[in-house]
């Protein structure tokens, strides 16, 4: 069983992400603005203890990284799925600052706080994998939806320079190698053999710390103005839920992808 911590959980995405975890056997712990409608989508779990509310609002960030280093002490957490978020149909040169603030502590300030707490909680050689959603918008620089676009750019290259300081040649951790590859490797009586033997069977295990960005399209949920998009003649094909579900599982479970933003069109 592994522990996730998932933002965004009761609705949409991360709604669909904690089932998948439940489904799976897994345990979620959720940070909810909301409680009661925690309680009302997962009542049941809760009260079995396979999902954990935490309250917490992600559109203010000054606390949350003490509040994520005690209340997630309890819990040892090795996954990651960030999906809070909210989308904004205005331009850049309407946006107000509230909107700014509110727009990178929802979906930038919150992944960099937790990061940072889950970095300072996990025990040495605890493995910890990080999927972050993004968007393609993030590539695309919607006009429409210019600050949420610009958030999100800052999502993928927070991804990638978190990577870089991770998981650079010299400072890379690895996972524990399987001990059946190992043990054929060490039975090697050449010394150099067994060396470079050892070596791939250890790069072979993947990295132990990882944080990828997943981009998917237009999905069918409750933060996207479809009116909104429908008045301007955009009738996009939606990407299904469940491949944006199973694009994030099969990502953040990878041991050998880390920094990478993964973008899923449907163009």
């Amino acid at each position: 069983m592994k522990t996730f911590l998932i933002t965004g959980a009761t609705s949409g995405i991360g709604e669909a992400c904690a089932r998948r975890c439940l489904n799976q056997g897994d345990q979620v712990i959720a940070l909810c603005r909301n409680l009661q409608k925690a309680q009302d989508k997962f009542g049941p779990e809760i009260s079995a203890g396979s999902f954990v509310p935490l309250h917490y609002d992600l559109s203010h960030n000054d606390q949350l990284f003490d509040f994520a280093c005690h209340e997630l002490k309890p819990y040892s957490i090795t996954r990651l799925i960030h999906c809070a978020g909210f989308t904004a149909m205005t331009k850049l040169t309407s946006s107000d600052h509230d909107l700014l603030v509110r727009m990178f502590e929802t979906h930038v300030f919150s992944l960099a706080e937790l990061v940072r707490a889950l970095l300072r909680l996990r025990q040495p050689n605890q493995e910890l994998s990080i999927v972050t959603l993004s968007s393609v918008s993030a590539q695309a620089m919607d006009l429409n939806t210019a600050v949420y676009s610009m958030a999100k750019a800052c999502v993928d290259y927070y991804v990638q320079l978190l990577n870089k300081m991770l998981n650079t040649s010299s400072s890379a951790k690895r996972l524990p190698p399987k001990p059946e590859l190992l043990a054929q490797a060490q039975a090697l009586t050449d010394p150099e053999q067994r060396e470079r033997a050892v070596a791939q069977v250890q790069a072979q295990a993947g990295l132990l710390l990882r944080i990828n960005s997943y981009n998917p399209a237009l999905i069918k949920t409750n933060i996207i103005d479809f009116d909104f998009l429908a008045a301007q003649g955009r009738t996009l094909p939606l990407i299904p839920m469940e491949i944006v579900v199973n694009g994030i599982m099969e990502l953040i479970e990878n041991p050998y992808v880390s920094g990478q933003s993964m973008v899923v069109n449907n163009n």
